[in-house]
């Protein structure tokens, strides 16, 4: 019996090569979209969640009230570990981390730049990392101590055994290797080439030992004792940084799992209300509406050609088959069509994953060697199948056989509505992915394009390490002496990111409360507006020839603005300890996040933080020629540190990775939708002509023109795209409306976004069907009426 109704399934594909090669293909390229876009999404679900105390790892933020609001950041003091630990019973480890940056590490002649994170032995705990060398309790038994990843130790090293070798650290520090872990997986968000103990740490900067509660510039972890409730333990830390500065009602922590902050990084008030979980949500919808797409083509074209199966159908039911063997036979046939069509999105998968993760910044593959793949792969495979095959099976099973046998069949008529339904829904969701890429990109557009109050093209940001720290003055000057830099400027870090703010400012007229609100700061010295082309509205920037200077700071309008400074030059402000005296306000420039209010800035002067050195390269040079100058004076001063520079353009462009990552995305799947939902009008117009031919024919001889028959045959699938773009422009307005929200700075959704809209999903149907519909107008009618 399976034998048979294999024979007839291959039989039928065979007899039927153009409709079974779009059904084929259409559910193949539905498949593999919907596969690697489940892929995307199964790695962004299991992110961070490898770690073996998953449930009870958890991040310690803190909760700051500012302006009304409350601000959570993950930055706490370096004094919370120790009393998490001693406070509260329910905590079993605790453990303090810098933020990892890259530090020059020397073996003999070999230096290079490694990822290093430095933090207390219990951090080897508390995120159980697995060791390949030595061991945890060994790791950091001497001062002097660096545990190295795979990776880092392989680009170090290369073959030679790391183990007890000693490394130089920034040329400064001598360090033993002391462990070898492995590397985290590419689905991780911490990640580093090395690791080295806090004693080191605070050998190299004392200052650490006295850091009070006031530096919020580390990070905390703890691992919960097992059966801990979360909910209450926050409840009692709320109250931890009162117990140690009373004077301080504004900050408390929480505790937030570790594994939850990827998906959930966005908080308002105080509670997490989601993040780049929207956007996995997101593509799980897309992969779902577009497999829909693909099994909606196949039932479309499935029940449109059951007229030429009902003859089948009816000779076998006279014969004795009945209605669930019949309906056995069509899902066989859907299941084995669903089967072939995962073999080609396997293939298609492996041909363009790398394209996919170049778009994606990801390193997906297909995990072949795990069951689990197999299973979900053929789980989805007949889910598609049954799903694809159950409309056909269930109508085509339905037919009566006396009627059949007869000549009277009304399938074509039964099967109209449900057609026309199905074509309608792929062209709503195809619609509302039309709609919504072109509103991603107008808002991406406009977000990117918005003024950022300085000149970022031309700049180029390296490092202030080595001897550029000390001597920066002395390089700027040899690097504008080649020609190559035009001014340059050194600042505490990027002006890309806001990364760092104060608090306890002081000014002339302040409300009560107001001492305690966060402020951002950035930290410079001499040359920062000319470098960046930043407009000074009064006063002036910091003068070299003015000693003065040193304890003076600028402000932007924002910062004006909050202090309520009427005529702010020459106002004293206190700041980082001591009195300060306004010289200048500047023009408000993008600091933060592009599309959120451009926040209060305090421009300080301080040598003692600088951190990046941004350089602004000569327009009328070659940028290559102009790099190549630049590199020989950072070698004249930092002759084994690597020659590591970004453009600030580009670092500015990374502030709209996910809106740029969600545009392609869409972009790519949108093309991708239209393209299946063709196939299948170009398979049911291929069919409509057919069915119609006599009709056609008739028509003809009657004098009926080429473009009047062309219109006949067009207009039912005119008529459900418009349909189908109503439906889905209602849905993409209100879904698009509510995204836009979550922008201070949004664009508008104009008139010609639908117009575009509509013209593309027109344009596309009109193309698909107007070439089976323009054939079939053109044949000559003897040949569809010789028979009559």
């Amino acid at each position: 019996m399976i034998r048979n109704y294999l024979k007839i399934a291959f039989r039928n594909l065979f007899k039927n090569k153009l409709y079974s090669l779009i059904n084929i293909g259409g559910l193949g390229v539905g498949m593999a979209v919907s596969f690697m876009l489940l892929l995307y999404v199964y790695n962004e679900f299991t992110f961070d969640k490898f770690y073996p105390n998953d449930d009870r790892l958890y991040s310690v933020l803190r909760n700051q009230a500012a302006d009304g609001e409350i601000q959570t950041s993950g930055a706490t003091s370096l004094p919370v570990a120790a009393a998490l630990l001693k406070d509260f019973p329910e905590v079993e480890k605790a453990a303090h981390t810098n933020w990892p940056n890259d530090r020059l590490f020397k073996y003999k002649d070999k230096t290079l730049n490694l990822l290093m994170l430095s933090g207390d032995p219990s951090i080897l705990d508390i995120f159980s990392y697995e060791f390949v060398r030595g061991s945890k309790k060994t790791a950091f038994a001497e001062l002097s101590s660096v545990v190295l990843t795979q990776s880092g130790a392989k680009t170090l090293f290369g073959d030679e055994d790391p183990m007890g070798k000693f490394v130089k650290i920034d040329n400064t520090r001598s360090a033993k290797v002391t462990g070898i872990i492995k590397d985290a997986p590419a689905n991780s968000s911490r990640k580093f080439q090395a690791l080295g103990s806090w004693t080191m740490q605070e050998a190299d900067m004392p200052w650490l030992k006295t850091s009070g509660w006031g530096n919020h510039s580390f990070r905390t972890y703890v691992l919960l004792k097992p059966g801990t409730d979360v909910a209450r333990l926050n409840k009692k830390l709320a109250g931890l940084f009162q117990k140690y500065v009373p004077e301080d009602k504004e900050n408390k922590f929480m505790l937030f799992q570790y594994s939850r902050a990827h998906l959930y990084s966005d908080f308002k008030n105080g509670v997490s209300v989601g993040g780049q979980i929207r956007y996995v949500r997101l593509f799980l919808i897309l992969a779902i509406g577009i497999l829909l797409i693909a099994c909606i083509n196949f039932m479309n074209l499935s029940t449109a050609r059951s007229e030429n199966r009902a003859r089948e159908v009816g000779v076998r039911k006279v014969v004795g088959a009945s209605r669930f063997s019949l309906i056995w036979q069509f899902m066989g046939e859907s299941l084995l069509m669903s089967l072939i069509s995962f073999v080609l999105a396997l293939l298609i998968i492996h041909a363009s994953l790398d394209y996919f993760n170049g778009m994606t910044h990801k390193n997906l593959s297909i995990p072949y060697g795990l069951s689990y793949f197999w299973i979900a792969g053929l789980g989805v495979t007949i889910i598609t199948g049954i799903i694809a095959g159950s409309y056909p099976a269930l109508f085509l099973s339905s037919f009566r056989p006396v009627k059949v046998l007869k000549g009277i069949n009304n399938a074509g008529r039964a099967t109209l509505r449900p057609r026309q339904v199905l074509v309608t829904l792929q062209f709503v969701f195809a619609t509302g992915l039309i709609l919504s890429t072109i509103l991603i990109y107008k808002q991406l557009n406009y977000i990117k394009n918005l003024p950022t109050g300085y000149s970022k093209d031309g700049l180029v940001e390296i490092p202030q390490v080595g001897k550029i720290y000390d001597q920066f003055e002395s390089f700027r000057r040899d690097a504008m002496a080649t020609g190559a830099v035009t001014e340059a400027a050194s600042t505490s870090g990027t002006i890309t990111n806001d990364g760092s703010s104060s608090w306890g400012i002081k000014w002339p007229g302040q409300l009560p409360g107001e001492d305690k609100l966060p402020i951002s700061q950035m930290v410079t010295t001499y040359h920062f507006t000319q470098t960046f082309g930043i407009k000074i509205l009064e006063g002036r920037d910091f003068d070299i020839g003015r000693p003065s200077d040193s304890t003076a700071i600028m402000l932007n309008e924002s910062a004006v603005k909050l202090m309520r400074l009427k005529e702010p030059l020459g106002t004293v402000v206190f700041w980082q300890g001591v009195n300060r005296t306004v010289i200048g306000v500047v023009k408000d420039f993008i600091w933060g996040k592009a599309y959120e209010p451009i926040k209060p800035v305090i421009i300080g002067f301080e040598k003692g933080w600088a951190g990046t050195a941004t350089l602004k390269l000569n327009k009328n040079m070659a940028v290559s020629t102009a790099l190549a100058k630049l590199e020989a004076v950072y070698k004249k001063y930092n002759a084994e540190y690597p020659f590591d520079y970004k453009f600030v353009d580009e670092l500015y462009d990374e502030k709209f990775a996910t809106e740029q990552l969600l545009g392609n995305l869409t972009n790519s799947f949108t093309v991708l939708a239209i393209v299946i939902s063709c196939l299948g009008l170009f398979g049911l117009s291929s069919f409509s002509a057919e069915q119609r031919r006599k009709e056609i024919g008739i028509r003809k001889v009657l004098g009926a023109s080429t473009r009047n028959l062309w219109y006949n045959l067009s207009k039912e699938f005119i008529v459900l795209v418009s349909i189908g773009f109503v439906i889905g422009a209602a849905f993409s307005i209100y879904f698009m409306s509510q995204w836009l929200q979550s922008y201070t700075y949004r664009t508008s959704i104009s008139v010609w976004v639908f117009a575009t809209t509509i013209i593309i999903s027109l344009g596309v149907t009109l193309i698909t069907v107007s070439w089976q519909a323009i054939k079939a107008a053109v044949t000559n009618p003897v040949k569809n009426l010789r028979s009559e």
